[in-house]
């Protein structure tokens, strides 16, 4: 029996599920080898800044493995390409991977498991990138929860150190002469189809870099965080999102960190502040389930009758959103941030998705697959959730009725103007008073300012009250429908 650890979406070594069943299983006579493989088709999907990322969290787990002097071995092709290689020299291995939900992952783990099997071999899955084995939170008829709250009640309720204990990692016992190098392995190619990754995003890879921001998280803002979280221009998030969804950081870890915060605070304030990071923590794994129970999102809306919506097909107006320059402050200053560093403010990413869905009346399935483009922290799961959340299409959604309006938005979370003008120097010069509304501006106040509408920044390319009356009206009669 050949054992193989197969690396995806776990890129460390430490307090890793799978690796621990490895590790425990691997008898001392038993051949073995780390895989990792690089399959072409999937990074063709993936944004240069989020390849960086990628890339610098393999570069990272490389080393690590090395100081143990074992060698993580790259495969290039897909799935089925590379195992069927490594049954060739193998005719019998036991594979330990770590599960995925996404439906795409589902459907090529099960032919994997298929051929594997076939063979004589094992097939070891084990729960890791959530504290819940998929689908395993069910409410009293055994179905799955449609509604957020009773989910995170029931998770609360039934979550114990089984969920989010530590897996012991000692690759030490491991005997070096018995990895065995598979054939075409190769050293990581750290390029793609031509691409310059020289510029990578303002969050950085690697397994040191994400415990570094979930220790300076703990240390400076996670007994601050319901206070801050939504306010962009303040470091009030954690930006450990890439980290837990490339597995550098295990969601366990995040756990027992808030548990032991949580746990020791001495005032009802600071456990609010902590409970809403757990209560973001049940939020993904709410995601998560919703993904398991219903694959068919990943090209539906979850509430099946919003799909007869007939939307704008404005592709000016698609444009004008993607590159920021819709005239609408807050929006433009997210898409701007998302475009120049792969990553948005949670709160911004709100007020961008609804005013795309609502303002622009534009299919969230566009605006989804832009988010995936740039993303370095894209996560099928919780991108699907929040666009169909804010396309009020999805689970749990936010009722069509309720439409963020963007100025009140800005004015509220970003009152003084800091994060519009960190994306936005153009309005740079701008006072509170107009930096939330430049169009609201005489033509002296223009010059005073020297911002011209039209020239400087675009006008609002929509007005959000009659935008918002189209929106209402399509949604209550397709709604009416039913």
């Amino acid at each position: 029996m050949h054992y193989v650890f197969w690396f995806r979406k776990d890129l460390r070594l430490k307090d890793n599920h799978a690796l621990s069943g490895f590790l425990r299983d691997v008898s001392e006579a038993g051949s073995f080898s780390f895989l990792y493989i690089k399959n072409k088709n999937t990074f063709s999907y993936f944004g240069e800044k989020r390849i960086n990322f990628l890339y610098e969290c393999i570069e990272s787990l490389e080393k690590d493995l090395s100081s143990y002097g074992f060698k993580l071995q790259v495969l290039e092709g897909t799935s089925k390409e590379v195992f069927g290689r490594i049954l060739e020299m193998h005719k019998i291995i036991s594979l330990y991977l770590n599960e995925q939900v996404e439906p795409y992952c589902i459907s090529r783990d099960r032919y994997i498991k298929e051929i594997i099997e076939s063979n004589g071999g094992k097939f070891n899955t084990f729960t890791d990138s959530t504290l819940f084995a998929a689908g395993s939170i069910v409410n009293a008829e055994g179905m799955q929860y449609k509604v957020y709250t009773p989910f995170r009640n029931q998770s609360m309720k039934v979550i114990n150190k089984s969920h989010y204990g530590k897996y012991e990692c000692d690759l030490s016992l491991l005997k070096k002469n018995n990895e065995v190098i598979l054939n075409s392995a190769e050293k990581f190619d750290y390029s793609y189809n031509g691409l310059s990754l020289s510029k990578p995003g303002f969050i950085k890879g690697g397994r040191d870099e994400g415990i570094r921001l979930l220790k300076e998280f703990y240390e400076n803002g996670l007994n601050k965080y319901k206070s801050r979280r939504d306010f962009p221009s303040v470091k009030g998030t954690s930006l450990l999102s890439p980290h837990l969804h490339f597995g550098t950081v295990s969601i366990r870890e995040v756990y027992r960190s808030a548990k032991y915060k949580y746990d020791k605070s001495g005032t009802d304030d600071e456990k609010s502040e902590i409970q809403t990071w757990i209560n973001e923590i049940l939020w993904r794994e709410f995601y998560y389930h919703i993904t398991y129970h219903n694959p068919q999102i990943q090209f539906e809306s979850f509430k099946k009758e919003f799909d007869r919506l007939e939307w704008n097909d404005n592709e000016e107006h698609f444009k004008s959103w993607c590159k920021g320059k819709t005239g609408y402050p807050i929006v433009d200053a997210g898409m701007r941030q998302l475009n120049t560093e792969g990553w948005m403010h949670n709160r911004v990413r709100m007020i961008t998705a609804m005013f795309l869905t609502k303002d622009l009346f534009t299919d969230w399935r566009k605006g989804e697959k832009y988010f995936a483009e740039k993303l370095i922290d894209l996560d099928f799961s919780s991108n699907n959730g929040g666009w169909q959340w804010s396309a009020s299409t999805g689970v749990d959604s936010q009722p069509y009725f309720r439409i963020f309006n963007p100025y009140l938005q800005s004015r509220k979370f970003d009152a003084n103007g800091d994060y519009i003008k960190r994306y936005l120097p153009e309005l740079k010069t701008l006072p509170a008073e107009f930096v939330h509304e430049p169009h609201l501006m005489n033509e002296s106040e223009q010059k005073k300012y020297n911002v011209i509408i039209g020239k400087d920044y675009p006008s609002p390319i929509v007005d959000h009250k009659s935008a918002k009356d189209i929106v209402l009206r399509e949604f209550k009669k397709t709604s009416e429908e039913r």
